[in-house]
């Protein structure tokens, strides 16, 4: 491939990112809106993933905040009645977030709809595009990881 063409691949990727990026953005908000929360909160409840305790200290981790960020982000939590801070069970020191049963509802909902969404963009995919669709998007995804960590 040649540096004009390479040029010309790298504009349109530029666009095609930037352009899934809003849309992915766009649907955040729209599922964080259907269950009364801000981005935020959506996002971090995602990143409970399959736990139901998991400490200030990951979490901050996972969603690459900072320790007063996230507990702007829990204090909201905290007050819809979503989760909860505990001491640790083995460090003191340590501070877990629980989710409540109020919580953990939300989050099966959340991804509930976080997966009705991605079948619903499926279906609007030619015939048979899906399994080639989602192999570029993780060729693209790895490439990305490996640019991210030079």
């Amino acid at each position: 491939m040649d540096n004009q063409e390479k040029q010309l691949q790298a504009e349109r990727m530029a666009d095609l990112t930037f352009a899934l990026l809003e849309q992915c953005q766009i649907k955040q908000e729209r599922i964080a809106s259907s269950l009364q929360l801000t981005v935020a909160e959506f996002k971090l409840l995602r990143s409970f993933r399959s736990d139901l305790v998991v400490t200030a200290g990951e979490l901050a981790k996972r969603m690459k905040l900072s320790s007063s960020r996230l507990t702007r982000i829990l204090d909201g939590l905290v007050a819809k009645g979503l989760a909860r801070r505990d001491v640790g069970s083995s460090d003191r020191r340590v501070m877990e977030v629980v989710l409540t049963k109020r919580g953990t509802d939300i989050q099966n909902q959340l991804n509930a709809t976080f997966l009705r969404t991605h079948e619903d963009i499926l279906d609007l995919l030619p015939d048979g595009a899906g399994d080639s669709v989602l192999l570029a998007m993780e060729k693209l995804r790895d490439a990305m990881n490996e640019w991210v960590k030079d």
